[in-house]
């Protein structure tokens, strides 16, 4: 039975959200839906995948119901890509991460009622 070794050492929180990356040196960008976060990655769902190594910048987007709050200048590097996406490494801890159960937990309450 072939079984994938789950190395991650960080917490992860599924998330449902959006991000654009903008590929560092190839005036390229693409979006996709964030499928969970952590403090030092994150999956982004998209049909545009890049190549693994490639260096960029994220612009992460929380949307609220009547804002939103963009985290620009996330500096990381592709590290794995399959056929729904890229994982994508931070270049340093993401220093908003202590935002992102607080807002899962409100885009939760808000889609029970």
């Amino acid at each position: 039975m072939d079984k994938t070794v789950d190395r991650r050492v960080s917490f992860r929180i599924p998330f449902a959200s959006s991000a654009v990356c903008h590929v560092v040196g190839a005036d390229q960008e693409y979006g996709g839906t964030l499928r969970d976060i952590s403090i030092t990655s994150l999956f982004l769902e998209t049909d545009d995948c890049r190549e693994v190594g490639n260096i960029c910048d994220l612009d992460i987007v929380l949307e609220g119901k009547h804002s939103r709050l963009v985290i620009e200048n996330v500096n990381g590097r592709i590290i794995r890509r399959d056929d729904t996406g890229v994982a994508i490494s931070f270049d340093e801890h993401l220093e908003w991460f202590n935002l992102m159960p607080l807002y899962f937990h409100k885009m939760r309450d808000q889609s029970q009622k």
